[in-house]
């Protein structure tokens, strides 16, 4: 699906970057270069051999995939070995869609271990029965929506902007929140579904696996993409930063509709600020709203 902005007759090209991998190479008699394969070669932090003679092997710079340099991975062996998921969340991951993207097994690892985890989230969750709401938990599901939400907003804003690996970062910030949440389990579920649904476009078998392990009805691939409730996207909190003769000395977080006299009290009374004051009025308390507190003694 092409967002909105992109109408015919188009006005711009977007072109992808390569695909890149190191490359591997021996000399024969003649000094001539003899191309291996990433299979072939077994690396370790003091170089590369192959595997099947133990004989040193020269480590060349990354470039794009070609079959003259033997640096190509099979996609076919990644998928038997990870699975397509991960292999589409990997090279969307690494970098925004216009540059080179270096194929590395760590990072293709890497990637797997995390959507394990994800699984491992909807597997706990699944369709369990409410239990008793440990403490706090509103409070925790109260930060969970929010943190939900924003995710919403920032992944979609991402993806019609074809900023991919953005939206990938985001998800990743959203599964470690749910995995730190100890919000009821109904809310959490809620949370796991809503991620499967952003992940779904990348990552479609592991999202629908994830949607029916949780409870969801139908198809995840035919469920409304989720929209981000404008409430839930405004702080009601801000962070002032407090100086004193023009250095900054300390913050405080306030309400967004905190009056003057207690941001005031809350300023004066800072730790920090006390032994500027010595016990004295300041001489000038200037708050200007939503920005900053000068404090002149």
């Amino acid at each position: 699906h092409l967002p909105d902005r992109a109408i015919e007759p188009f006005n711009a090209l977007f072109n992808q970057g390569m695909v890149c991998h190191e490359t591997y190479f021996t000399r024969d008699a003649n000094g001539r270069e003899i191309w291996h394969s990433p299979e072939e070669v077994e690396r370790s932090a003091t170089g590369a051999v192959l595997k099947a003679t133990g004989a040193e092997v020269q480590v060349g710079p990354s470039t794009k995939m070609s079959k003259s340099k033997r640096n190509v991975v099979d996609p076919i062996e990644q998928i038997a070995a990870f699975g397509a998921d991960t292999a589409r969340w990997f090279v969307l991951s690494d970098s925004p869609p216009e540059r080179d993207v270096e194929w590395t097994a760590a990072g293709a690892e890497a990637t797997h271990k995390h959507l394990a985890r994800v699984w491992r989230f909807a597997d706990e969750i699944g369709e369990r029965a409410e239990d008793a709401a440990p403490p706090g938990a509103v409070d925790e599901a109260r930060g969970l929506r929010r943190n939900l939400h924003r995710a919403i907003h920032d992944v979609t804003n991402s993806f019609e902007s074809f900023a991919f690996n953005k939206a990938i970062a985001k998800m990743y910030e959203l599964t470690g929140q749910i995995g730190r949440s100890n919000a009821a389990i109904a809310d959490r579920r809620i949370a796991i579904q809503t991620l499967a649904q952003l992940m779904a476009p990348i990552t479609p078998h592991l999202a629908e696996e994830i949607w029916a392990k949780t409870g969801g009805k139908g198809l995840i691939a035919q469920i409304a993409w989720p929209k981000a409730d404008p409430a839930e996207l405004v702080d009601d909190t801000i962070t002032l930063p407090i100086q004193v003769n023009g250095k900054r000395r300390a913050e405080i977080q306030v309400a967004v509709d905190a009056d003057k006299a207690d941001i005031e009290a809350m300023a004066l009374n800072h730790p920090s600020i006390l032994p500027y004051l010595d016990g004295k009025p300041p001489k000038k308390l200037i708050i200007v709203p939503g920005r900053i507190i000068n404090v002149v003694v």
